[in-house]
């Protein structure tokens, strides 16, 4: 099956004409105040039922139709060809933000089907209704389930404890560490970055990897430091973290990966058009975009981030990659030609292979080989992967609003 027969057609925005743009945007005012008003109804009376997932449905389904209206001005308003609006950054984020709200409309109407079908009231797992009960963008849910509002002092601990294990601080001066760059920096330009979104929940990270002792949502292990540019680029999915082992490498090169007590890891390019290649990263240094690619991460100690978040990091890119190509744009899901072979030795030492398959099945099959591989026999609810990944991403409205998912220089 081709990546375009597997995947939802994509909505085409559609160019208007001048003296309709006034018509279009009263329409995105209406369809915000109904999704405003349908909101309120949001009331689970003591469980989530099949009344409940309609009405989350109807709500999703608005702020889709905003996002498509959306697109028609930009595309009404773009001076040039639709081809090239199509490639610009605003373009590449709409198509991302309605491939998202598309599979939540469909996983909130599915819902609503089941619970309809059994007149008995089912009992979801805690994981399932964080991802779908946390955003204001979509059931407004945020102060009454999930993860809440984040404590500062929590973010604080994490980037001190980031700080402390990758021993970050210079001894005498005021610069921190950042491994991708393989340089120190003004303190103040660090970030403390979640690898796996707080935003999910320590449910949903336990669904997913399995429960630690102690959890590891604040822990060092889920994060990373690093300059505060690369950090948001990073966020947007033009760079991922990958083994540091050749692109196609011998089955005994895979085993000396995964058997060091200390693996070494290098960044990865995977959406250059979200890049300035040519521009200078900071001022100083001399270093480019460009140069990221294959470049290999220097730290300062023997820690590192655990692999199953970097991989999840990794899977939501690869998502997000595929839903921001337009329409006509299918070379762009072929993302295994664009890194020559994926280099995840083993994902499934991470996630559940039925998680995994899940998630294929949304991409399309041309990604199954670089994903699929070694994934193990424990199982999860199949759609969780997928679940987190496109509410983190349908949800990203709401964050530029709200405390995000790092931590800069402030301690306040």
């Amino acid at each position: 099956m081709s990546d375009s027969e597997s995947m939802p057609p994509l909505y085409v925005p559609k160019k208007r004409k001048a003296e309709e743009l006034a018509d279009l945007r009263n329409e995105k005012r209406q369809l915000e105040l109904e999704a405003k008003d349908a909101q309120k109804k949001l009331k689970p009376r003591g469980s989530f039922d099949a009344e409940f997932w309609t009405t989350a449905t109807e709500v999703e389904s608005l702020h889709l139709r905003k996002t498509r209206v959306v697109s028609d001005i930009s595309i009404s308003e773009f001076q040039g060809k639709t081809s090239d609006w199509e490639r610009t950054d605003v373009a590449r984020n709409l198509f991302e933000q309605i491939r998202a709200q598309e599979y939540r409309v469909r996983k909130f109407k599915a819902q609503s089907e089941q619970l309809s079908q059994n007149s008995r009231t089912r009992r979801f797992c805690a994981s399932f209704m964080k991802l779908f009960t946390t955003s204001t963008l979509g059931l407004g849910a945020k102060e009454r389930a999930g993860a809440g509002k984040r404590d500062s002092s929590e973010q604080s601990c994490f980037r001190a404890e980031l700080m402390l294990q990758y021993k970050s601080m210079h001894d005498t001066q005021d610069f921190a560490w950042c491994p991708i760059l393989g340089e120190y920096v003004e303190v103040e330009s660090v970030t403390a970055s979640h690898l796996f979104s707080y935003k999910h929940g320590q449910a949903t990270m336990d669904a997913i990897f399995g429960k630690t002792s102690p959890p590891e949502l604040f822990s060092a292990k889920n994060g990373l430091i690093m300059c505060s540019k690369i950090e948001k680029v990073f966020d947007s999915g033009a760079i991922v973290i990958v083994p540091d082992i050749p692109e196609r490498p011998l089955r005994s090169a895979l085993q000396e990966w995964i058997q060091k007590e200390t693996r070494d890891y290098k960044t990865k390019i995977i959406d250059p058009a979200g890049l300035k290649m040519e521009k200078d990263i900071i001022a100083i240094g001399g270093l480019k975009w460009k140069d990221l690619d294959g470049r290999k991460l220097q730290f300062k100690g023997d820690f590192r981030p655990a692999a199953r978040y970097l991989y999840f990091h990794y899977c939501l890119q690869i998502l997000r990659r595929a839903w921001r190509a337009g329409p006509g744009q299918h070379a762009a899901f072929t993302l295994q030609e664009e890194l020559g072979k994926p280099v995840w030795a083993t994902p499934g030492r991470y996630i559940p292979r039925n998680m995994l398959l899940a998630f294929v099945e949304e991409l399309g099959h041309r990604y199954y080989d670089s994903i699929i591989i070694g994934a193990t026999r424990r199982r999860g609810r199949p759609g969780i992967l997928m679940d987190a990944a496109a509410a983190q991403i349908a949800n990203k409205e709401e964050d530029k609003e709200d405390v995000s998912d790092t931590d800069s220089g402030s301690e306040d």
